[in-house]
This record gives structure tokens, C-alpha cells and sequence, in this order.
């Protein structure tokens, strides 16, 4: 990787910083923690930025220091059965490259959401998100199953088109 100046270090921080929140919030088991791990490891890349040298892509780079300094602060406070508890064993044997992908692809996901119409937004989450049907739905915005039908198809169909080129990860 190219020396790391002000510029390309916004622009890799704005790319990664949530993804990464989320990635380190599977062990951390806490936003605010999570968002200290990633700041962390952000602070000692720029400290380090005149000596680092990153030989693999940045992105497996970022998510492989978030999960280690996750892992550091799981093992201050917990023991190495409660670590790896719940879905961390198959995290930890998954590829670090397969996870960042994941995550960099749920990321771009949540944008494509934030980016329908406001009502279409709302009620596509109420749907997929929040798990209501299509009757709830009406009656909780006192409007026709036909209007729901309506936003969710809207929904799906500048989904398709905001992801066009993501598709086949989702299946």
C-alpha cells in the first residue's frame, strides 16, 4: 500500500469505520465498545502511517485488526470458553476476507435502504426488518394491504437497481 497522507486516510475511514463498527460489535457485544475498538485501531494506523506496511489489500487489513483488538478486550474480561460462545467459534474459523465481505456488502445494503423514499422505507422495514405483515402494517398506518404491496414492490425494484452488481452475493 502507498504511504497513507490525510487525504486517502479520510476517504479509507469513511469507506470502512461502520462496517467495521459492526464486524467488532459481533464479539464486543456493544456499540459504543465497538466504536472505541475501530477508533483504536484507526489512531494506530495514523500513528504508524511514516512505518506501517500494509502487504495484503486494506480491507482485510482493517477487519483483521478489528477482530484481534475485539479479541484482546473479549479476553480481558471473559474466559476463552465464554469467547467463544454463540456464533464466534464459526466466525473465528471463517476467513477473515469472507467476513469483511459480508459485512462491507450488508453495509451497502443498509445504504441502498436509507436511500428509498421515505414511506417506501418505513414500510419496507416494518416488513423485513421489524417482521410485520402486510395486514399489521396497514392497519398500524391506516392505509390498504394494496398501498403495502405497492411500497414493498417500489422497494424491491430500486433495490434491484441500486445492487444490480451485488445480486448474486445475496443468494
Amino acid at each position: 500500500m502507498d504511504k497513507l497522507d490525510s487525504n486517502k486516510f479520510k476517504a479509507v475511514f469513511k469507506q470502512y469505520y461502520n462496517p467495521l463498527c459492526n464486524f467488532a460489535s459481533t464479539y464486543v457485544r456493544d456499540r459504543k465498545r465497538a466504536q472505541d475498538v475501530v477508533q483504536d485501531v484507526f489512531a494506530k494506523i495514523w500513528d504508524q502511517r511514516d512505518t506501517l506496511e500494509i502487504s495484503q489489500n486494506i480491507k482485510g487489513y482493517l477487519f483483521q485488526a478489528v477482530k484481534n483488538r475485539s479479541l484482546e478486550i473479549v479476553r480481558r474480561d471473559k474466559t476463552e470458553s465464554d469467547i467463544l460462545s454463540e456464533g464466534m467459534a464459526q466466525q473465528q474459523d471463517e476467513n477473515i476476507e469472507e467476513q469483511a465481505r459480508k459485512f462491507m456488502l450488508k453495509e451497502r445494503l443498509y445504504n441502498s435502504i436509507r436511500q428509498l423514499p421515505p414511506k417506501c422505507q418505513e414500510i419496507f422495514i416494518l416488513n423485513k426488518i421489524d417482521g410485520l405483515n402486510y395486514r399489521e402494517i396497514a392497519e398500524s398506518k391506516n392505509i390498504s394491504i394494496k398501498t403495502v404491496e405497492n411500497h414493498i414492490g417500489k422497494a424491491y425494484r430500486k433495490l434491484r437497481e441500486l445492487m444490480s452488481d451485488k445480486l448474486s452475493e445475496l443468494q
